[in-house]
């Protein structure tokens, strides 16, 4: 009596377990129609159905067309259609001799959020037919069917286009180069060089636009300006002001003729100066004046005299 309560609720539960696998997906297959020419492609698509929940993962043919060629896989289309799910995956057959084709039960793979372990649906068997193609003696050869058309991606457009742009680029600035390159044969191009006194009447210029003391920046301002003539000294006269301090600077100044008149007023420029960086030393805006009017008298001081051309030869001749 138990052995026959047991056999019950094992078909019970193998029943139960059937219609409730049928109610999660339903997967069903077709053709647009039974009868094809050789070459003719046929359009063979499966719908799959399910509810939510089912995670379907797509067919594969390739395993399982004998005598058929599978010429196309298109991206499935998925919709929702009454609280279900409904996902299409479209392909493109071609058969090139006669005869009857038989597609079998394609295998749809699926699992659901309960039971991840893979499930398995059969599509129905689908039957079609291939007939020879009518030939009439003397017609122009033509191919059996036009050549599928690939939908344009347009990642590689942009990718040629994106090649396109960098190779006139390349050319455009290889012309460049060639002509620049022509002209500096053709002629010598002239580099006016500025002198070291123009160099700094020009800094100083800049510095007095920037303001710096003006807008509490005191320290900075005195440090720039410093820097500005003590860059002026080595490359007007050769001394190394960078390296030097201001009593080594003064020193090397009185000891030629071309500076020793400017000694003086460089004593006194790089003492405020001295005062402000190392003795954090608060100056009047009198002071930050004075010190801009003193660096441009040392330029100006020692700016070198232009010689006449005329002059110089009357001096040789005599």
């Amino acid at each position: 009596m138990v052995k026959n309560k047991a056999s019950v609720l094992l078909v019970f539960w193998i029943v139960f377990s059937l219609i409730c696998h049928a109610q999660n997906i339903s997967v069903k297959a077709k053709v647009d129609s039974a009868h094809y020419q050789i070459g003719d492609y046929i359009n063979y698509s499966i719908t799959v159905t399910t509810q939510k929940g089912v995670t379907v993962f797509s067919p594969s043919l390739k395993d399982s067309l004998k005598g058929v060629e599978l010429l196309k896989s298109e991206s499935p289309k998925s919709e929702q259609k009454d609280n279900q799910t409904v996902i299409t995956y479209n392909f493109v057959l071609a058969k090139y001799d006669s005869g009857d084709v038989h597609i079998p039960k394609i295998p749809v793979f699926y699992n659901t959020k309960e039971d991840t372990a893979k499930k398995t649906a059969l599509s129905n068997e689908i039957n079609l037919t291939v007939s020879s193609l009518n030939i009439k003696q003397g017609d122009e050869i033509k191919d059996v069917k036009d050549p599928i058309k690939i939908s344009l991606d347009w990642k590689i457009v942009l990718l040629w286009i994106l090649l396109g742009l960098i190779i006139i680029a390349t050319i455009y600035y290889a012309i460049r180069y060639y002509r620049k390159k022509k002209a500096l044969k053709a002629g010598i191009i002239t580099v006016v060089k500025k002198e070291p006194h123009e160099i700094a009447l020009d800094n100083l210029k800049v510095l007095e636009e920037k303001k710096l003391w003006q807008s509490g920046r005191i320290k900075e301002y005195h440090s720039e300006i410093t820097e500005i003539i003590r860059r002026y000294f080595e490359d007007r006269f050769n001394i190394k002001a960078m390296e030097s301090t201001t009593n080594e600077l003064i020193d090397s100044l009185r000891q030629s003729d071309g500076t020793i008149k400017i000694a003086g007023i460089s004593l006194d420029f790089f003492n405020n100066a001295d005062l402000v960086k190392f003795a954090k030393f608060v100056p009047m805006n009198d002071i930050n004046e004075e010190m801009m009017r003193q660096a441009y008298t040392i330029v100006n001081l020692t700016v070198p005299q232009k010689v006449d051309p005329m002059d110089k030869q009357e001096s040789t001749n005599v």
